[in-house]
């Protein structure tokens, strides 16, 4: 029997909901990987709820539970994927356990990938403060693979998306800047897509004979508010990408200078795979809202009592609650993705 593929998940907590290590912990155990998790905050709902309770953890914390993990040698991970980490001196403590934990794992032999999400704001907000962003500047380099939002790319690399043209100058400016060698730009709209129908997924692979490829997927833009998505993707990312990038490791096939064609590229099949399990998620998310809207409007009909005005912190919550993520609902699609859109290489 082969030994157990072991992560570590370093991001938030939520007890209701699936946002941080909740939107990754199942997903990941469905494809057979033993996960720690080493939580960040504790919270009892996410925060899109506009009012929850719970304690952010301090960079002390972090560092406490890794040593307890390292006292007793449970430390022998494949992958660490990070998320949402709140303040400067956590995320650098974060670092400081990932470096030290890939050092560790060197000794004996075994590689440690590093999936990075730098996790700092979205929809032209940021909600990390402002002395985050050097410190995940300083971390970037040290990654694996990195997977921004539209406004983190943008933040990083200091390029507007007005055209697809501006995510590829965006793409070259963040390998320039930092040297990552895998990123994944996880969603983008550019501002001529005047119908807003589809969004961009857009990634940049370093070659083992140093040349760059950058590709695409255009996605089907579904209109609904989702939490958890970034969250989801990372960890999919976690589990796509190390399988694609041992097999090509392995691989005893030297046709070609990287032993694989451009089409098999760990990070371009990871990102076809991922992105079609998220599409399903989200479809099967967006049913349910839907289910449940129709719901409540003939309830309200039949009743005669009005449901709460959109806006107000009653209706949130509860349109909050019904719109989390149907993870459990999608496992099937979650083991064995149904990839429908492919990769293209001519982004601009």
């Amino acid at each position: 029997m082969a030994d157990a593929k072991r992560i570590l998940a370093v991001s938030s907590h939520v007890v209701h909901g699936y946002v941080g290590n909740r939107a990754s912990t199942l997903p990941l155990q469905l494809l057979q990987w033993d996960v720690d998790v080493l939580n960040t905050v504790s919270f009892s709902n996410h925060t899109g709820y506009t009012q929850w309770r719970g304690d952010r953890h301090s960079a002390q914390h972090i560092r406490d539970i890794y040593t307890g993990l390292k006292m007793n040698t449970l430390t022998d991970y494949d992958v660490v994927v990070t998320g949402y980490i709140p303040g400067a001196e956590a995320v650098r403590e974060v670092g400081a356990v990932v470096q030290e934990l890939r050092r560790d794992n060197a000794e004996l032999g075994r590689e440690v990938l590093w999936i990075l999400d730098p996790v700092m704001g979205d929809e032209h907000k940021l909600y990390v403060a402002p002395d985050v962003i050097p410190v995940y500047e300083s971390l970037l380099p040290l990654a694996t693979v990195i997977t921004p939002n539209q406004f983190e790319a943008e933040l990083l690399s200091g390029i507007q998306f007005h055209t697809a043209a501006d995510i590829t100058k965006a793409l070259g400016i963040l390998y320039d800047k930092f040297g990552t060698p895998n990123i994944v730009i996880s969603s983008a709209v550019t501002g001529d897509n005047v119908k807003k129908d589809e969004f961009i997924c857009a990634g940049q692979t370093l070659r083992k004979d140093g040349s760059l490829v950058r590709f695409y997927l255009r996605l089907p833009f579904i209109n609904a508010y989702f939490t958890g998505t970034g969250d989801l993707f990372a960890s999919l990312m976690s589990d796509r990408f190390w399988t694609y990038y041992t097999a090509a490791k392995n691989n005893n096939n030297n046709n070609t200078a990287d032993g694989y064609n451009d089409a098999e590229l760990p990070l371009v099949r990871a990102v076809e795979d991922v992105s079609a399990i998220v599409q399903a998620v989200l479809r099967n998310t967006a049913d349910e809202v839907h289910k449940y809207n129709v719901r409540e409007d003939k309830k309200a009909a039949e009743t005669g009592i009005a449901r709460p005005e959109p806006g107000t912190k009653e209706r949130r919550i509860r349109d909050m609650k019904f719109g989390e993520l149907r993870l459990i609902q999608s496992q099937d699609k979650i083991r064995v993705p149904d990839v429908v859109v492919k990769a293209r290489f001519d982004l601009a």
